[in-house]
């Protein structure tokens, strides 16, 4: 059974809290709900489609609105060279609306954890690539078919013609290589890669394939 609105505030709240200041964006809110959902199965009720970027809901953002409102979160436009976007930052009321649903984020701190650390160093482009990917990986286990690896790169590539082939496969062997797709991937390690060699490891996260740092929040 999914959890209630209260507690999906309680968890947009504490991301706010929890995500390094600034860096909090829509997309960034929108992947993580996805993350729980598909890959730990946290009930969160929210029922994803695929959009232009990635798995989407407009639930979501309702209960962004619904947070900013009771003043837990508070929400900014930052303006960039190529465009805008939002940044999503703890408000005062923020403990009220977090102990709402206190029971809801013990229950599922781990969880939550887990995706913050695992994904956080993720730019939002890289976040849409990421979740079309598991969400591509998932649509033909419902008609009990298991993609080869190689057949999910080439149908990610054919909805996201804008990302290289080579970024696709990267991004999907890091995946497979963490037990996270239901494709079949032979000769893939489960074992995580190495981090980079300028870059620690993160203790609350799978490794993270390298790439040039491209960040932007959105």
């Amino acid at each position: 059974m999914s959890i209630g609105q209260s507690d999906r505030l309680a968890l947009i709240t504490f991301m706010s809290e929890q995500y390094p200041s600034g860096r909090l964006g829509r997309t960034v809110l929108m992947k993580f709900c996805y993350f729980l959902q598909a890959l730990r199965q946290v009930p969160l009720g929210y029922r994803f489609t695929l959009y232009a970027y990635g798995p989407f809901d407009s639930n979501v953002l309702a209960d962004l609105d619904n947070a900013e409102s009771l003043g837990a979160v508070k929400t900014r436009v930052v303006y960039y060279s190529g465009g805008y976007g939002y940044v999503i930052e703890a408000a005062p009321h923020a403990p009220t609306v977090r102990g709402r649903g206190a029971a809801f984020l013990k229950r599922y701190e781990a969880d939550i954890q887990w995706v913050l650390g695992s994904f956080q160093d993720l730019g939002s482009a890289e976040l849409e690539l990421v979740s079309t990917m598991i969400y591509v990986d998932r649509e033909p286990r419902r008609a009990s078919e298991t993609l080869p690896l190689h057949e999910l790169v080439r149908r990610v590539r054919d909805l996201k013609p804008r990302f290289p082939e080579s970024q696709v496969q990267r991004h999907a062997e890091w995946l497979a290589g963490q037990g996270l797709l239901h494709a079949s991937t032979p000769g893939i390690s489960a074992a995580p890669p190495p981090p980079p060699p300028s870059r620690a490891r993160n203790p609350r996260g799978p490794a993270r394939p390298s790439r040039p740092r491209r960040r932007r929040s959105g």
